[in-house]
């Protein structure tokens, strides 16, 4: 008799079971052309044809199917007309592509009552953008400006507001004759991307296009314009109450009021912070950068600017380079009695060249900082010239640290 001791056993087991085993199912390759990839889903919605059809429901309806991480589409060669509000509700990390052309109505008692044309209220990731560079958003204002120039209580919205939200993106567009202003970001926006930009307001008669500011960037972090051109009749970019963070990178106005912090202090403490603007080229402006702070009283609150910077900037024809204004919106009386308390810290004015007008000449910047604030202005390679006569730069209570020659006689 043959004996089997126990490991003897266990190994006899393990063989009969793997010998016995079903075999294992042969791995299919998959042919790569069977493979299919998740595509995002495209709307383009169907234009009315006409003016008088409003085409804005049939927009809201696209973003409503295909908003959600999903393309709407413009089409080149075709008009859509915004007889109402274009509310971008609906979209999360949508695309919303232009190639025609979006134009308002300028049915002003209805946009009388109205914030915008184009709104986005905490939207999370949007990018409306031309991917030709043929795309159009139209304002139609010059309805709007002529009765504004005859009543100035006419109430005009803003061509493209955006409240709150996040990863916005705006680019390679063009955009025309706003009632009002042209993009304006606040609500605690946080990463808002300008970027190829040709903005124009242009009136067809002897009405200037009033209150046409480029951007109004109020309250809102990490907002960044690059590649900019604007044309058109007020501040080419206005740094708001709350504004932080901001970057300028490359920018043309022409006809403005230039890059402006302000108004700040009306009747709250305002602040503006963090700011950056590089390679601006200012033309035919009214001042090519400027603060505005309006002055103390129990009327008005304080202003508070803090690390701004305007770093290589051109100048041809502007009135002024350079304009801090701390009696803003009272008279040099109601001033003197009740000086501005506001702060301007870390202000940085360098790289400045060109020739301002002959408006103001010789003074090429007016620096009129208060007796009863504080003024950290520094500027550094200043060689600004003036339209007519020796250049020079008027300031009334700058530091001794300023970095340029001062003129006494500054205003404003």
């Amino acid at each position: 008799m043959q004996f089997f001791n126990s490991q003897t056993l266990a190994l006899s087991s393990l063989l009969f079971l793997v010998a016995n085993a079903a075999p294992s199912p042969t791995l299919k390759q998959r042919n790569p052309d069977t493979i299919s990839l998740a595509k995002r889903a495209s709307c383009t919605p169907t234009a009315g044809g006409a003016s008088s059809v409003d085409d804005v429901p049939a927009i809201e309806s696209a973003i409503a199917s295909c908003g959600s991480g999903g393309t709407i589409v413009i089409p080149a060669g075709k008009d859509y007309y915004l007889n109402s509000v274009l509310d971008f509700s609906g979209c999360k990390s949508c695309t919303f592509n232009i190639e025609g052309t979006l134009t308002a109505s300028n049915n002003l008692t209805y946009w009388a009552t109205q914030t915008a044309i184009i709104y986005m209220k905490d939207i999370a990731g949007a990018t409306i953008q031309s991917l030709t560079g043929s795309g159009v958003i139209d304002g139609n204002g010059q309805a709007a400006w002529e009765s504004f120039a005859q009543d100035s209580s006419l109430k005009r919205p803003t061509l493209h507001y955006i409240d709150g939200g996040s990863n916005i993106v705006i680019q390679n567009l063009a955009a025309k004759n706003p009632p009002n202003v042209f993009f304006s970001v606040k609500g605690d926006a946080t990463n808002v991307q300008y970027a190829s930009l040709t903005m124009t307001a242009k009136s067809d008669s002897t009405t200037a296009p009033k209150n046409t500011d480029g951007f109004d960037i109020g309250a809102s972090t990490y907002t960044t314009l690059t590649n900019i051109t604007v044309s058109n009749q007020d501040d080419c970019v206005a740094f708001k109450p709350g504004a932080n963070y901001v970057t300028v990178d490359t920018i043309t106005c022409t006809g403005s009021h230039g890059l402006s912090v302000g108004s700040l202090g009306s009747t709250n403490t305002d602040t503006v912070q963090n700011v950056y603007v590089t390679g601006a080229t200012m033309i035919n402006s009214a001042k090519a950068v400027g603060i505005k702070l309006y002055p103390g009283g129990s009327s008005h609150g304080q202003g508070v600017v803090s690390n701004v910077t305007y770093d290589g900037v051109t100048v041809t024809n502007c009135d002024y380079a350079a304009q801090i204004q701390t009696c803003y919106g009272e008279d040099s009386t109601y001033c003197t009695t009740y000086p501005s308390t506001g702060t301007i810290a870390g202000v940085v004015l360098k790289n400045f060249k060109g020739t301002t007008s002959t408006k103001y000449a010789p003074a090429t910047a007016n620096l009129d900082c208060s007796s009863a604030g504080t003024c950290g202005v520094t500027i550094s390679n200043w060689s600004v010239k003036a339209g007519s006569g020796t250049a020079e730069v008027l300031c009334a209570n700058t530091p001794s640290t300023l970095g340029v020659t001062c003129t006494d006689g500054a205003s404003g």
